[in-house]
């Protein structure tokens, strides 16, 4: 019975490892600069050139340029599914979306409602 349980727990702690070693990676190779290529509210067919960009750094971390100023973002990302929150003047932004290839797609509320702002950036 002894043998059995430490058979599961030592396959557990080989899932776990595996798993965030998976993560880990995935972070890694997303990590780097992001070019804004346009921003526009979900709706409208007027897609904004604006000067921003997005740095993530393969901890987790990075730094939004947007309107002239400069986020700490926290950053993640599972499978193709990219979350990020930043500090806007006390309070927090939430953005959700996809990476796929070099193209990161993300929105700051909720992609369905007309008011939510889509950001599209290119890997550099």
């Amino acid at each position: 019975m002894k043998s059995i349980k430490l058979a599961v727990l030592l396959a557990l702690a080989l899932l776990i490892t595996l798993l965030a070693a998976c993560s880990g990676g995935a972070m890694k190779a997303a990590s780097g600069s992001y070019e804004g290529q346009y921003h526009k509210l979900v709706g409208d067919d007027i897609k904004e050139k604006g000067s921003f960009s997005l740095v993530l750094y393969a901890d987790g971390t990075g730094i939004h340029s947007r309107d002239g100023s400069e986020f700490e973002v926290t950053w993640t990302l599972q499978g193709e599914t990219f979350t990020m929150k930043e500090a806007f003047l006390g309070v927090t932004i939430a953005y959700t979306g996809t990476l796929q290839e070099d193209v990161l797609d993300i929105f700051n509320g909720d992609p369905g409602k007309a008011s939510t702002g889509e950001y599209v950036y290119k890997k550099k």
